[in-house]
């Protein structure tokens, strides 16, 4: 039968703290807040025959709990399970911890929703299936994502996210952005840095980049707003693409399609055969689609 136990450990750590985290099934969830201290919420669904069952496998789960100067290790146990002819929901372990804002973090999670907020970081995230959400994050971010939706906001270093199968969501980036998506649309606003996007399948919306903005896309169309502030190199299998740019930016077009039409919406200039580096239009914008329409327009 099912048994709920609750644990709460409060761990004196300073000002900083380095958690490594690996959960099997269940929820985490990270905030930093002003304290000096690891408060560790835990909230266990098991499985067992008997009360006693369950008492024991609560004390694993303490057990997996380790500090190690500023160091906080946390390991889920394996659980006992109902075995293959249980259509129940299965055992899970939900972690909510709150802890200094100067914490460093690395999840790895096999299944269930990760969220962390409000931390200087670095931070790295694994999670094979379930939604990954993270906000707040005052350094480098990695996310590897197998199967679930993905979302990155303010975040203040360097972005890098592998999606296998889900959206993916960024909004302010201070930095460069790298995203590889597999399938699934994808929505990035305000990049300080250069975006580089690899997506298999799936719509793609951007708006703002700070630097470069590469983009290579099998299917899917692609629509850019802002302004051009670095050089884009732009390559769809099988889509339109669109760029609703500023009427002030100035930049040298080098558009092609295969199948389509090209048209701008803004004055154009001829340059020179040398592009952008004689003629002095600005960055060069590349764009190729095998299938699809090519449109510029202001914004």
């Amino acid at each position: 039968m099912e048994h709920i136990r609750t644990i709460s450990l409060a761990l004196d750590v300073g000002e900083r703290v380095e958690l490594r985290l690996e959960n099997r099934s269940g929820a985490v969830s990270v905030g930093g807040e002003d304290t000096r201290q690891v408060a560790i919420e835990v909230t266990a669904r098991l499985w067992a025959e008997s009360e006693a069952d369950a008492d024991a496998q609560a004390e694993e789960i303490v057990r997996g709990i380790l500090r190690d100067g500023h160091r906080i290790i946390i390991r889920a146990p394996a659980l006992v399970w109902p075995g293959p002819f249980f259509f129940g929901r299965g055992p899970r372990i939900d972690y909510r911890i709150t802890s200094p804002r100067a914490t460093a973090a690395h999840i790895n999670s096999r299944s269930g929703r990760v969220e962390v907020e409000n931390i200087l970081g670095p931070l790295e995230v694994e999670a094979r299936s379930g939604r990954v959400d993270t906000r707040g994050i005052g350094a480098d971010t990695t996310i590897v994502s197998r199967s679930g939706s993905v979302q990155a906001e303010n975040i203040a270093g360097c972005l890098a996210i592998d999606s296998r199968s889900g959206g993916v969501q960024v909004r302010r980036c201070e930095r460069d952005v790298a995203v590889h998506s597999r399938s699934g649309s994808l929505r990035v606003e305000h990049v300080g840095g250069s975006l580089r996007a690899d997506c298999r399948s799936g719509s793609l919306a951007i708006a703002g980049v700070g630097g470069a903005l590469t983009v290579r896309a099998r299917s899917g169309s692609l629509r850019y707003e802002g302004p051009v502030q670095g050089p884009f190199d732009l390559e769809l299998m099988s889509g339109s693409a669109i760029l609703a740019v500023d009427r002030e930016s100035r930049f040298y077009l080098d558009a092609e399609t295969m199948s389509g039409s090209v048209r701008s919406d803004l004055p154009l200039h001829r340059g020179s055969a040398g592009g952008p580096s004689r003629g002095g239009a600005g960055p060069r914008v590349r764009v190729r689609t095998r299938s699809g329409s090519i449109r510029i327009v202001p914004r």
